[in-house]
């Protein structure tokens, strides 16, 4: 059975998602329209693994307005 990580919101800058553990590296580019669900990213600068889900920055801002 798999543990279950830790879970937090990531961090977008200049349209890339930094790596959850060391904030540091960039992982993932992505756009406003970005849909992802279980996918594994390795950050190049501390070497670990994360499970990232990103849901659309676009659907999410028209949901609450």
């Amino acid at each position: 059975m798999q543990e279950q990580g830790k879970r937090g919101k990531l961090i977008v800058k200049d349209g890339w998602v930094l790596c959850p553990v060391c904030r540091k590296g960039k992982v993932l580019k992505v756009r406003e329209d970005t849909e992802v669900k279980n996918l594994e990213v390795r950050c190049k600068l501390c070497g670990q693994k994360s499970i990232v889900n990103i849901e659309s920055l676009s659907q999410s801002q028209s949901a609450s307005a």
